[in-house]
């Protein structure tokens, strides 16, 4: 692979191309912002050998979003000579052909990949944009002038550079820590010879062969099976775990809840007319009517949650659900829990994800450590991330999985959701456009040093765009 010699220092490093990382990108683009900074220096960075999936389209469910809210991503006038050739991908005609259905995230990822690649192809070679595949960045050090230095690496080769802004969107994980710690404020706890754990997200990107070469000797009558969660994808969990493993005679999975299991609706008289009650204080959104419109189950999952609410079962197979509150504090509910939490079974984490961060250091040497909030971590109103005393970041942004941004008022949302806001429409954006005015001001405001190259390349390390070709 050809050497790259990158510069010593960017305006921006955008660290992720994935569907946040990516949502930047094409917004900046259709604002005119992307111009300007690749002059200045634009570099995008990325683990993965490919732009665009992430690990959306490894994820066998359905979608919470129709397919013409993905659609919407890419119609923009600006970006359709590049998007010409999506006219033959088979993801966009599926789409196109079903737009008011919820797609499959795997035709979604699909289409992102295409799209993504496409337009990386068009603005590295029109507009100047850099972009470092098969890199990952290893530590970050925000410098006192608000600017930060940062350190890539790619297989064995290393390199410093500057930058004057970071966006950084590389993923989010589930790690036990969590769901340990999430129990015990319920004064809960595993037993180590307990249940075992998976991630909702390594069980999601199984189809249900998988799932059952996984799990089919673990399906007898005293073996229990637990998610532990609320939301779109521990519904879509406990869907794939009935519908894989029902024939194998799998009579009940046990959910534990913290919140009330809420559906969405397009209206407060269609919530009641399905007989769901509503609180118009606390669930519907003051600027659409919608009922639970960043909180509530949507199709497939809405489909799922309304019979496991009404009958306790997941509709299309006889496997039965029991709902257990994890703030529910009567003695029967409490036994249960700690049977399910020291019982020998499967537990499937689906309460979120943490972000996946570099070492994060000051100028000094000190870490960086970032504040979290529910949800993902903490930062104001235009995504910059906030350090542990609640002070703004300057330059480094942050509205991936993992983060999330705090719900636009001007956009609304019901006051009984307390956590962030995801999703490609809103990366694709009010959450990239957010940051991307926040950082053009932030580089205003600065003085950044000019791009100069670096004396000597990276040999032989994938910081090309071969795997877009």
């Amino acid at each position: 692979m050809a050497e790259q010699s990158l510069l010593s220092n960017y305006a921006c490093v955008v660290g992720g191309a994935g569907p946040a990382g990516m949502g930047f990108l094409f917004n900046a683009y259709k604002t005119g912002a992307l111009a300007s900074l690749a002059r200045d220096g634009l570099l995008v960075v990325d683990a993965a050998l490919a732009v665009g999936r992430g690990r959306l389209g490894d994820y066998h469910i359905t979608a919470n979003s129709v397919g013409d809210v993905f659609l919407d991503c890419l119609r923009d006038p600006a970006l359709l000579p590049i998007f010409a050739p999506l006219a033959h991908s088979p993801a966009f005609r599926a789409l196109q052909n079903d737009p008011h259905g919820a797609p499959m995230l795997t035709q979604v990822g699909e289409l992102l990949a295409h799209a993504s690649t496409l337009f990386m192809r068009y603005v590295t070679e029109h507009l100047g944009v850099e972009v470092a595949l098969g890199t990952r960045i290893e530590k970050i050090t925000a410098q006192d002038d608000g600017s930060f230095q940062l350190a890539l690496r790619s297989g064995s080769h290393g390199v410093q550079i500057g930058a004057g802004t970071l966006v950084m969107n590389l993923g989010g994980r589930q790690n036990r820590e969590y769901l340990n710690w999430s129990l015990a404020e319920q004064d809960l706890h595993l037993s180590h010879d307990g249940p075992t754990v998976y991630s909702s997200d390594a069980l999601l990107s199984l189809n249900p062969a998988e799932l059952v070469e996984l799990f089919g000797d673990r399906v007898t009558p005293g073996t229990r099976f637990t998610v532990v969660g609320g939301s779109h994808s521990a519904f879509s969990i406990l869907d794939n775990l009935a519908c894989a493993l029902d024939c194998l005679g799998l009579e009940q999975i046990t959910l534990l809840h913290r919140a009330p299991i809420r559906l969405f609706f397009e209206s407060v008289e269609e919530a009641r007319a399905a007989g769901y009650v509503v609180d118009e204080g606390m669930d519907v959104c003051p600027v659409s009517g919608r009922v639970n419109r960043s909180g509530g189950l949507r199709y497939r999952a809405h489909q799922v949650g309304t019979d496991v609410l009404a009958n306790g079962i997941v509709s299309g197979t006889r496997v039965k659900v029991e709902l257990l509150c994890l703030e529910d504090r009567s003695p029967a509910v409490r036994e249960r829990l700690a049977q399910v939490c020291s019982e020998d079974g499967v537990i499937v984490q689906a309460i979120g994800y943490q972000p996946c961060l570099p070492a994060l250091r000051r100028a000094n040497g000190e870490p960086l450590q970032v504040r979290e909030s529910k949800g993902g971590l903490d930062s104001d109103a235009a995504g910059c991330l906030r350090d542990l005393n609640g002070r703004p970041i300057p330059g480094l942004y942050s509205f991936g999985l993992g983060s999330g941004l705090a719900a636009n008022p001007m956009l609304g949302s019901e006051r009984s959701f307390d956590s962030r806001i995801y999703g490609v429409w809103q990366f694709h954006h009010d959450a990239s456009g957010r940051v991307i005015e926040a950082l053009q001001e932030h580089l205003a405001n600065r003085a950044t040093p000019a791009a100069q190259p670096m004396e000597s390349g990276i040999d032989d390390a994938p910081f090309a765009l071969s795997a877009l070709g």
